[in-house]
């Protein structure tokens, strides 16, 4: 199919040319620089577990140090940024932050906050509540709240705060918590403790354990609802309402009462979250339910999307696009629908009809953890996603853009997160793994717009590297077209020489006195090797080499009219050495050139004529051609001969043209003979040419 010109001209432009592989190195390329920059910095780094929060609302952390101080005793200590103290607080019972951490809140709202803890003895829990910056502040001390799990001199039990909400409408929030007590030690249920009556109030009792509980406004109604993540551990007998040999999704109002009867899903060491989720049309829970047993009757881990009254909507099992085991899903609130998340081998976003409609590849070949938390201060939460084998810590946005990544190596996996404000109201993370604290400080690139003139620049890079060859290919044609060029016209110049009007004319004239003489077979014998060298020289006009045999019968034939021409005046001798091939390849006329000069200017200026010897050996990777004359010399020759030495011009131009194609060049050096009396008696020419198929044969 014929192209138009002008369609040719474009395909055949640098730019365009260089347009191709700039798009498919742009696509493939890892962004350049990050959006952020991360700082996980070592001075927050601390043994003891150290935790920050804005305890004064004056934008700057407050540090509060917890630890054991004489068993069994626990105190917390807090300090200003510059580690002066404010003052400690010594608790009487004992603290295990494994059963309670430490928590904060302003159930008061004065904008000063309170530190929260729960203590024991022996199966006693123990509510302690410190506003520890106001000298007139909130202090409750050793409030008992209820008997929990306790078995061989150790609490059996975990409780977990759920949040604060003002439940009667007096101005104060209640504190909702959580208690899951051990096998059947003791209770397990959702309470709230009024802290300004100081009186506590709990849900129905139930087998099941809430893990995480959490507070939110699921139906918009202006008052939350508490859920959580359930675990069907199987510790409590059947017969126990809404046992833990089952999953529940479970959600009580603020009044600690159920919002719908508890939905069952069967099935033991099973798992299920729940989420609210909001999409535009409906409000209610996205769960996710995880099959751990090996109980293959038990539905199969899915995702699933529930009515604010208890109502399955939707559901969709992970297998259909994903083949990791425990998925994890995360609903991330935004307008005007929250948007589903599920982080497994790689991003996936769904839709309210639990479809996939993107995926993003994760920078991890390991499996992942992960957490959503406020990384940058902006107050929208930022996906962190750690790889445990590789090591590195990586943080994404709601959109899934990678926003930056850094090697981080941690205590554990398990983490819990705090908001941080320097001394200069700079936002950052804190992070307690394990015993040891961490600042995790991200800040925006101002460089990072920068990287993308990286792009253009990788274009122009390509655009010059074509633009180069293109002149470096025009260049390379024109001085190959020059050099043919040239080697045509030495080529013709060497026929030229070849074909001397004087050496043509005097061997006709030659054969016409034979043939007028009657001496009709030197007369032929002259003319059949005189057409053989004619044909000799037009069958290789076109040619750069030929064969060492080639060349020695080409010669051959011009020293033998020459020695009928000239009457025997001089005589020649050709030696071949051992391991010579006649099949070397040679320059044309690479012995005929030095031949001709030693006739012409050695051997027929002297009276008694002479001897041309011509040698031919190997001297290592070379082939040494040797001609040599007794004749007058060239000194001598000099002041007889009107030659312009025109013919060992084109030799050394016609070398030197070969030599700059070739790797391995061809050399001659020419010598004068003196005899014992220092009288010119002769002349040396030596040739080297490269052996063994070293010379290019592409100039043929």
């Amino acid at each position: 199919m014929k192209t138009s010109p002008f369609l040719r001209k474009v395909l055949y432009s640098s730019w365009f040319l260089a347009s191709i592989p700039a798009v498919l190195l742009t696509l493939l390329l890892h962004p350049i620089g990050s959006r952020y920059d991360l700082e996980i910095d070592s001075a927050g780094k601390k043994a003891g577990n150290t935790i920050y929060a804005d305890l004064n609302s004056d934008s700057i952390s407050e540090m509060i140090l917890a630890g054991q101080g004489i068993s069994p005793y626990y105190f917390i200590t807090v300090r200003n940024l510059d580690y002066n103290i404010y003052d400690q607080w010594n608790l009487a019972d004992s603290v295990n932050p494994m059963i309670s951490g430490i928590f904060f809140g302003d159930y008061d709202h004065d904008r000063k906050k309170e530190i929260y803890i729960f203590t024991y003895k022996r199966d006693s829990l123990f509510l302690n509540v410190n506003e520890i910056l106001q000298p007139s502040g909130t202090r409750i001390q050793r409030q008992f709240i209820t008997t929990v799990g306790y078995s061989n001199g150790q609490v059996a039990a975990s409780v977990m705060p759920a949040g604060f909400f003002d439940e009667n409408g007096d101005g104060n929030d209640e504190l909702y918590f959580s208690i899951s007590s051990s096998y059947r030690l003791g209770t397990r249920r959702i309470y709230y403790f009024n802290l300004a009556g100081r009186s506590l109030k709990s849900s129905p009792s139930y087998g099941s354990i809430i893990l995480f509980p959490r507070m939110a406004d699921s139906d918009n109604d202006g008052r939350p609802e508490i859920f959580g993540f359930m675990s069907a551990s199987g510790n409590y007998p059947a017969n126990v309402p809404y046992s833990d040999s089952s999953d529940w999704l479970m959600v009580f109002d603020d009044r600690l009462n159920f919002k719908f009867p508890p939905v069952e899903f069967r099935g033991f060491a099973n798992g299920l979250s729940t989420q609210p989720y909001y999409n535009g049309k409906f409000r209610g829970y996205a769960l996710s339910f995880s099959r751990n047993g090996t109980d293959t009757t038990v539905m199969k881990s899915r995702i699933m999307l529930y009515s604010a009254d208890g109502k399955l909507l939707k559901y969709r099992n992970y297998e259909e696009f994903t083949n990791l085991a425990y998925p994890t899903p995360f609903i991330v609130k935004s307008k005007p629908s929250d948007r589903i998340f599920v982080i497994s081998d790689k991003f996936y976003e769904l839709n309210d009809s639990l479809q996939v409609i993107r995926k993003t590849e994760f920078p991890f070949r390991s499996p992942v953890i992960s957490y959503t938390e406020d990384a940058d201060g902006d107050g929208e939460k930022e996906f962190l996603l750690f790889s445990e084998k590789e090591k590195k810590l990586a943080i994404y946005s709601s959109s899934m853009t990678e926003l930056t990544e850094k090697e981080f190596e941690p205590a554990d996996t398990f983490w819990k997160f705090y908001p941080y404000w320097s001394k200069r109201h700079e936002y950052g993370l804190s992070l307690t793994s394990g015993e040891e604290s961490y600042l995790l400080k991200m800040r925006r690139n101002q460089f990072y717009l920068f990287g993308y003139l990286v792009y253009p620049l990788l274009y122009l890079c390509i655009f010059l590297f074509i633009v180069m060859i293109k002149k470096i290919s025009a260049h390379q044609t024109r001085a190959r077209e020059s050099l043919n060029n040239r080697l045509i016209t030495l080529q013709l110049q060497g026929i030229k020489a070849q074909l001397d009007p004087h050496f043509t004319f005097n061997t006709l004239n030659s054969v016409a006195s034979l043939i007028y003489l009657e001496d009709r077979q030197a007369a032929y014998d002259y003319m059949r090797k005189f057409t053989e060298l004619l044909r000799s020289m037009l069958n290789d006009a076109e040619r750069v080499y030929r064969t060492l045999g080639e060349e020695l019968a080409f010669l051959t034939n011009y020293l033998e009219l020459e020695k009928m021409r000239f009457g025997n005046k001089f005589d020649y001798q050709i030696e071949i050495g051992d391991r010579i091939s006649r099949q070397e390849i040679v320059p044309k006329l690479v012995l005929q050139s030095f031949a001709e000069n030693a006739v012409k200017h050695g051997i027929m200026p002297s009276e008694t004529g002479g001897k041309i010897k011509i040698l031919i050996e190997r001297e290592k990777d070379y082939l040494k051609l040797t001609i040599e004359d007794n004749g007058i010399g060239r000194e001598k020759s000099a002041g007889q001969s009107n030659s312009t030495g025109k013919g060992l011009k084109l030799t050394s131009e016609f070398y030197d043209i070969l030599n700059s194609i070739n790797k391995r060049h061809v050399s001659y050096q020419i010598t004068d003979l003196y005899d014992i009396s220092n009288k010119p008696s002769g002349t040396r020419v030596e040739v080297w040419v490269p052996a063994d198929g070293y010379l290019n044969p592409t100039l043929n």
